[in-house]
């Protein structure tokens, strides 16, 4: 017996891996809500009581993989602070992807124009206007008169912005004029920020009056910040540039949280990283509350039943073997259950198909893992610490990170660890067999 056409075709679409989930969406597991701890402390916990305790605005860093739940658990922190019981804040969320080109270098200009464009935006939608308000006769238009003033070929030909069109979107879609504007505001940056910061504190007044206790903006999406493959190294040091040298720069009148590549955790302190689902402690030992949230997961997708024509009459060992092969990375464990529903077209996997899941996935990390950067994975396998010593190393850390081949998990204190698929490369494997194991005196006192 296999399922219909229909049923996989809506099982299948309920695993969509890149798909971010609302809070309130059944497919949507408040971690950090379990009786036992599977990520630690909770994350979005601890971000929430450093906003919602400070008398001052703050400015964070906050990372986490592509799929690992970062943007599902910044909504919900949204809607935490968004309570009366709570800071009643007003959330200002910004999607980088939609207004940065995020193949190309950033600057004070691109990010700031965006907070201001969208905090306007929101404003105008709290005080019952409507937010095409905005661009007609908002602060970003308005910015645009001051650099036409203040560059007179701006404004002219190839630089020409129509009204009622989005300053930000132009920037993104039109490298010569991003240029050209990025060059004026460095010129000058003390009166760009000054303005700035005056609308934004006029913006949160706004936002207080509509009866919000003020503005906070979440800027997702900088994660993805990553070039192309001959600028990687170039957009990655001006993410670095921007958010270590400029923060001050970034020191506005509201509360901001700012998403960063995964990859500047070795360039930039106090970035707050969101771990994965731990399986196992850092000594290796089974971690049951992980592997039962990891299969709450699946079920939310594909109920019992389901499973059984997809997986077969073992199904509740392959969706456990399936688990461990993510490594407790959520986006994995739904790539990996989708292309199950994919191959189960005439009935439950056969050995062969379930087998060929797992050996996909080794070979994507094989392309991955160069042989330069094994000696160091196998340090960062014994030691469970990503742990840095040479420029060499770091570029190594920077590719690993944003490529998932190591991952980070907390119980007592942070600890890393590699990709189950990375531990299957072959080359991986003999070089840790080369290397003992170091003799492990620590406990996790988390468990």
């Amino acid at each position: 017996m296999s399922l219909s056409f229909q049923q996989r075709k809506r099982l299948y679409n309920l695993c969509q891996p890149d798909q971010p989930l609302d809070p309130g969406d059944p497919r949507n597991i408040d971690f950090d809500s379990l009786p036992d701890s599977v990520r630690g402390a909770s994350w979005m916990g601890t971000l929430a009581a450093e906003i919602e305790l400070s008398d001052q605005p703050v400015c964070m860093l906050v990372a986490g993989l592509p799929g690992s739940g970062k943007s599902t658990e910044l909504r919900r922190l949204a809607r935490r602070i968004a309570a009366s019981e709570s800071a009643g804040l007003l959330s200002v969320y910004i999607d980088a992807d939609k207004l940065l080109d995020l193949t190309s270098r950033i600057d004070v200009v691109d990010i700031v124009a965006a907070i201001l464009y969208e905090s306007e935006r929101a404003v105008l939608v709290a005080e019952g206007k409507d937010p095409a308000q905005a661009l007609q006769e908002g602060y970003v238009r308005r910015l645009w008169h001051w650099l036409t003033a203040t560059d007179v070929e701006l404004g002219k030909g190839d630089f020409t912005v129509a009204a009622g069109v989005a300053l930000s979107v132009e920037l993104k879609s039109r490298p010569s004029l991003r240029q050209r504007v990025r060059a004026v505001v460095s010129s000058h940056l003390t009166q760009f920020l000054t303005d700035a910061r005056t609308e934004l504190k006029r913006l949160d007044e706004r936002a207080a009056v509509a009866g919000h206790g003020g503005l906070i903006v979440i800027f997702d999406s900088l994660e993805k910040l990553r070039g192309t493959t001959s600028s990687w190294n170039d957009v990655l040091d001006s993410a670095e540039i921007f958010f270590r040298t400029n923060m001050p720069n970034l020191e506005l009148p509201v509360h901001v949280l700012f998403t960063v590549p995964t990859a500047l955790l070795t360039r930039i302190n106090n970035i707050r990283l969101l771990p994965m689902l731990k399986l196992k402690t850092r000594e290796g030992v089974p971690y049951e509350s992980g592997m039962a949230a990891a299969r709450e997961l699946v079920t939310r997708r594909v109920d019992a039943a389901a499973l059984v024509e997809i997986f077969g009459e073992d199904a509740t060992w392959r969706v456990d073997e399936m688990i461990r092969w993510s490594g407790g990375y959520p986006r994995e464990l739904i790539r990996l259950l989708r292309a199950a529903i994919r191959d189960s077209e005439t009935g439950p996997l056969s050995p062969e198909s379930f087998t060929r899941l797992f050996a996909g996935l080794v070979e994507t990390y094989r392309f991955l893992v160069t042989k330069d950067v094994i000696p160091w994975l196998v340090t960062v396998a014994r030691t469970h610490f990503m742990t840095v010593e040479r420029d060499d190393q770091r570029f190594a850390a920077d590719r690993m990170l944003q490529n998932n081949a190591i991952l980070y998990y907390a119980n007592a204190q942070g600890w890393h660890d590699l990709h189950p698929a990375v531990y299957e490369n072959p080359d991986v494997r003999a070089a840790l067999d080369a290397v003992p194991p170091p003799v492990e005196g620590a406990t996790d006192d988390a468990v």
